[in-house]
């Protein structure tokens, strides 16, 4: 449904999107993530038909965005970070407007649809300026479902909003997400979890890594916590096959606690376990543990010249 091949875009000598390809398909939602500046807004307003892109190229539903760009924007609803109404405007008079603009067919049938996917049925005549911030995001989102769009590009969609109108609009996000391709813009790690079947990262206009949540966490590596009585378990175990690092956290009553940071693919638990036995030391704990997605995150930014340019998006 969204597909960009070596997406480029530059202002001047500044270079704020290079080369970013990405896919999201039909049925799933995607969580783009990045540091402010990293070059998100800009590939998605590419993305959209607003920007034209310096080299490279975009499709939506199968049509070249820069070869035909009124059709591409006609499969796109795109809301932005902060919310575009009227908010001296009661919400069924800001949806008519839209409806207008968008030359929708049926205009009074898909006002009704839309106000009931986003939950505005009861605040349908109410003023949008006295409604509340997570009302003001569901009334631009439901502008931008009027055409019955087969993409949904949002920009921080949740940014602002209270715990309840977070989890709100998440539910809302994954329930659209069933016949449409849905492409997320948020630096909310947890949000990223809740609702995305897949995730790109981004920084100084790069794409540094992209998959599955499984694929990335994979990928990574992951850790081992280990807990023993032997004191000089890490000078042990630090050359290991598979081990990158150690970090010791804690020390009581005589045992010792170590997290064991492992190379993506690697599972050292019997070894471990075996060489912690044979130098005379129990074991009381040893577990595989997944990194999370914040530390992930953090290691694909500390990556050699991921942050080698500042940009703008």
């Amino acid at each position: 449904m969204i597909r960009a091949q070596q997406l480029t875009r530059r202002f001047g000598a500044l270079t704020a999107v290079d080369q970013v390809s990405l896919h999201v398909p039909q049925g799933s939602v995607t969580g783009f993530l990045g540091p402010n500046g990293a070059g998100k807004t800009t590939t998605m307003r590419m993305l959209c038909g607003v920007l034209t892109p310096t080299s490279g190229s975009a499709w939506i539903d199968g049509i070249d965005v820069t070869v035909s760009p009124e059709k591409a924007r006609a499969k796109v609803g795109y809301l932005p970070e902060s919310a575009p109404v009227y908010p001296e405007m009661r919400v069924v008079e800001y949806l008519s407007f839209r409806a207008g603009l968008y030359r929708v067919r049926g205009s009074k049938q898909a006002m009704e649809q839309v106000l009931e996917q986003c939950g505005l049925l009861q605040v349908r005549h109410r003023i949008i300026g006295q409604l509340s911030k997570g009302y003001r995001q569901r009334v631009a989102l439901a502008a931008a479902l009027l055409h019955e769009p087969v993409v949904l590009i949002l920009d921080e969609p949740t940014a602002g909003l209270d715990p309840t109108q977070i989890d709100s609009m998440r539910n809302l996000i994954r329930n659209l997400a069933e016949d449409r391709a849905i492409l997320i813009s948020t630096h909310i790690l947890s949000e990223v979890e809740a609702v995305c079947d897949s995730i790109i990262m981004i920084a100084g206009g790069h794409v540094l890594a992209s998959g599955t949540l499984d694929d990335v966490r994979g990928d990574s590596g992951g850790c081992c916590l280990v807990e023993t009585d032997l004191e000089t378990a890490a000078a042990l175990l630090e050359n290991l096959p598979g081990i990158q690092s150690i970090d010791r956290m804690t020390a009581e009553s005589g045992w010792y606690r170590y997290k064991v940071n492992v190379a993506a693919g690697e599972d050292p638990r019997v070894i471990i376990a075996e060489t912690i036995g044979k130098a005379g030391g129990r074991v009381r704990e040893l577990h595989a543990q997944q990194r999370t997605l914040d530390e992930i995150f953090r290691s694909v930014l500390s990556t050699p010249g991921a942050k080698d340019r500042e940009v703008h998006s």
